[in-house]
């Protein structure tokens, strides 16, 4: 564990679309407090937590060094349990500190009392989706509803009837939130695992929430203006959850200082992409806008360059993520 290198040197990212950042970066700060838990953190100041070898592809990285990956300890309160006590104690009261640690290492911590009211098995779902919503400034209204009712729709929906879905055209950002989200869901399982297992992992399977062609056909509807009964087949059990589920996420993201809007109103590039008017900035954790800092993004991440962690944590269509 203390030698080991962590590697993903595959995605599907539009390195030309620069209004959503890479996987790579968009996660990094949750595996940095996954690090800090497993190897240990600072005490009394003195850092005694290795440094860990990322070989992670992003637009730009030639994969020929890896990142130097700094652990980022974890805020909870009375300190960042043991992994003796995550692991192995069978205290009621342990299974509580698991979920305190699962959020700590989203920095979602405010977020416990929306989740705890979300019902089985959609709470891994909602802490996932708060937390790309809070990271990436560029996700809109329409996304989440996307990603919600994907998640409601394929529910107990056979696979024969997912196999014969068409699609009238494939848009590339869909093709690359979806690639963010099962990201996302892998990095649930790195957490939930890390953390002693606070959630059941079958909730957060891939198959059991997300599917490609379902979530293309939802993007492609909620993008072209249907309403959310449209989006979850005029359903109402399905409806009713759905608007639980998005008043959770909203709820939760509110506490983070970030109000999700709709995608209105925007305009389009010569790329055929659509961006916000006025994004153009990035928000540090305070919520005050830095202009121009996404170049310092892709420099400090190439090469084998120490990363130091979680300076931003939201990002925006100015970031630059690719040249």
């Amino acid at each position: 564990m203390t030698s080991g290198e962590v590697e993903c040197s595959s995605t599907l990212e539009d390195a030309l679309d620069q209004a959503l950042p890479s996987q790579a970066f968009v996660y990094r700060p949750v595996r940095q407090r996954v690090y800090s838990l497993l190897l240990g953190h600072s005490v009394d100041g003195t850092d005694v937590c290795p440094t860990v070898k990322e070989w992670f592809v992003y637009a730009g990285n030639p994969l020929q060094q890896p990142d130097l990956v700094r652990p980022l300890q974890l805020n909870m309160p009375g300190g960042t349990p043991s992994l003796k006590r995550l692991w192995l104690n069978q205290e009621p009261e342990v299974q509580a500190q698991r979920l305190d640690a699962l959020l700590a290492c989203f920095d979602l911590s405010s977020a416990r009392e929306e989740l705890q009211e979300v019902e089985d098995p959609f709470k891994a779902l909602c802490c996932l989706l708060t937390y790309l919503f809070v990271q990436v400034d560029t996700l809109c209204m329409e996304d989440l509803h996307t990603f919600i009712a994907q998640a409601l729709c394929l529910q107990g929906k056979p696979t024969v009837q997912l196999m014969d879905l068409e699609l009238d055209y494939i848009d590339s950002r869909a093709v690359q939130l979806g690639s963010l989200f099962v990201r996302g869901l892998t990095t649930l399982v790195l957490v939930n695992s890390a953390c002693g297992f606070p959630w059941s992992m079958s909730d957060f399977m891939p198959w059991n929430v997300f599917d490609g062609k379902l979530f293309h056909q939802k993007y492609l509807l909620s993008e072209s203006g249907h309403s959310v009964e449209a989006l979850v087949e005029q359903n109402r059990t399905r409806l009713a959850r759905f608007q639980a589920l998005k008043s959770a996420v909203c709820k939760a993201c509110m506490k983070e200082n970030r109000r999700i809007t709709s995608r209105q109103p925007w305009r389009s590039h010569h790329t055929g992409r659509w961006e916000r008017e006025g994004s153009s900035s990035h928000r540090t954790s305070s919520g005050h806008s830095r202009s121009g800092q996404g170049q310092h993004w892709r420099d400090q991440a190439s090469g084998s360059r120490s990363y130091e962690p979680d300076q931003w944590r939201r990002y925006s269509s100015s970031s630059g993520w690719s040249n």
